[in-house]
């Protein structure tokens, strides 16, 4: 065989490697987004519009101050 073949091959091997390698990432990293549950915790909550608007007045003091 030819060596440019070779190296074509190689090349060709290398690149579908990496594509592999790469949809087995995306597939590993969809699935944890699914199983993913946020952390029960303040930032999580649901509040009013008027109780959201003061933490964020606090919030805003704070990084002034």
């Amino acid at each position: 065989m030819n060596s440019s073949v070779d190296e074509e091959l190689l090349e060709n091997d290398v690149h579908y490697g990496i594509a592999d390698c790469r949809r087995r990432l995306r597939s590993q990293r969809s699935t944890l987004r699914a199983l993913h549950h946020p952390p029960k915790g303040e930032l999580y909550e649901r509040r009013p519009p008027d109780q959201s608007m003061a933490r964020l007045e606090e919030r805003e003091e704070a990084v002034i101050t």
